[in-house]
């Protein structure tokens, strides 16, 4: 199991520390609605009118893309199929197509999560939350500077002029793909990942939003840290020694840095979290940092920088037009 924590002499592998050792969900995790009888279509279900209004109420504070029903359900105690549309819905989006049965059964995962803050960024503080609109835009633009390299090769290859080649060039800069036995599917896989940075931080509705404040037990040292491919966990309330392995956290230390700075870390752990499980060989790992050492970058393998996370980084912040230098930055 490995988590990576950002600080400024780079990413290091870790486990959470002994204060975490024991079970520490995000504030809200295990608060309940207090239905007595699960609530759904299965024969189990009382459906109580108490407790069917309860969960109605509670699914009605959720924002459409957050799993919430829309139209809005009408709290009137009977668990009929629009309900149960909307349970199955919840389920579905805050915990996976597997985890989905349509029952809400007390004091158990759905329950928990209909009473817990309709914000699926848990504790984070309102300065953070504003800035994640800021990743978003250099991840978009990131995404529009690989279709413009796909561009740029295929009117090569059909004998056009060559446009677009400034994005072809900055694609080959940070990962050489240009020497990948196929670039194509390469590109497709860098972009793979960019999307799925999007899908994490919502900005696609299928999309889970998984960020939290780092737990005020937790002293990492670090600005944020994230577990190697947490996107992709079947039970995302899983944990890893107490710790929550399918959430990227931001520690206090990065609500003091800049917007870019912001913007840049959470891009590069993005990078760990949507890349495939690090266990697997294949997981986007930390083979070189442009900041510490710029020249050990460029020794890296097109393989490894297709599979290190300050590439995309790196990448990403230079298609926008501002490089992002650590050093001008206090990171």
């Amino acid at each position: 199991m490995t988590w990576f924590n950002y600080c400024s002499d780079g990413c290091v592998r870790a486990a959470p520390s002994a204060a975490v050792q024991q079970d520490m969900a995000p504030t809200g995790f295990k608060r309940t609605l207090g239905i007595l009888f699960p609530v759904g279509p299965a024969a189990r279900c009382r459906n109580l009118p108490g407790d069917v209004i309860a969960v109605q109420r509670a699914l009605n504070k959720f924002p459409t893309d957050h799993g919430g029903p829309f139209p809005l359900l009408v709290a009137d105690g009977i668990c009929g199929p629009k309900t149960n549309k909307a349970i199955l819905k919840f389920q579905t989006k805050q915990f996976g197509v597997n985890k989905a049965d349509g029952v809400v059964d007390p004091n158990q995962r759905t329950d928990n999560a209909l009473a817990s803050p309709a914000d699926t960024y848990f504790s984070l503080t309102a300065t953070m939350i504003s800035r994640l609109p800021a990743a978003l835009a250099v991840i978009t633009i990131a995404r529009a500077a690989l279709l413009s390299a796909r561009a740029s090769q295929t009117i090569v290859a059909n004998g056009g002029i060559p446009l677009f080649s400034g994005s072809w060039d900055l694609v080959v800069k940070h990962f050489q793909i240009d020497k990948m036995p196929n670039w194509s599917k390469t590109l497709d896989d860098i972009d793979r990942i960019f999307f799925n940075m999007q899908l994490a931080i919502g900005h696609i509705p299928e999309g889970l939003e998984i960020i939290a404040d780092e737990p005020a037990e937790h002293t990492r040292g670090a600005v944020a840290f994230a577990y190697g491919g947490g996107y992709w966990l079947p039970d995302r309330a899983g944990t890893y020694q107490g710790l929550p392995n399918s959430t990227i956290y931001l520690c206090p230390r990065l609500e003091g840095k800049d917007l870019e700075s912001f913007a840049y870390v959470l891009i590069h752990e993005l990078a760990h979290y949507v890349g495939p499980n690090i266990l697997s060989g294949i997981g986007i790992d930390d083979y070189g940092y442009h900041h510490l050492n710029t020249k050990s970058l460029n020794k890296l393998t097109p393989w490894q920088r297709v599979h290190n996370a300050d590439s995309y980084a790196q990448f990403a912040f230079e298609a926008t037009g501002r490089p992002f230098r650590q050093w001008e930055h206090d990171l």
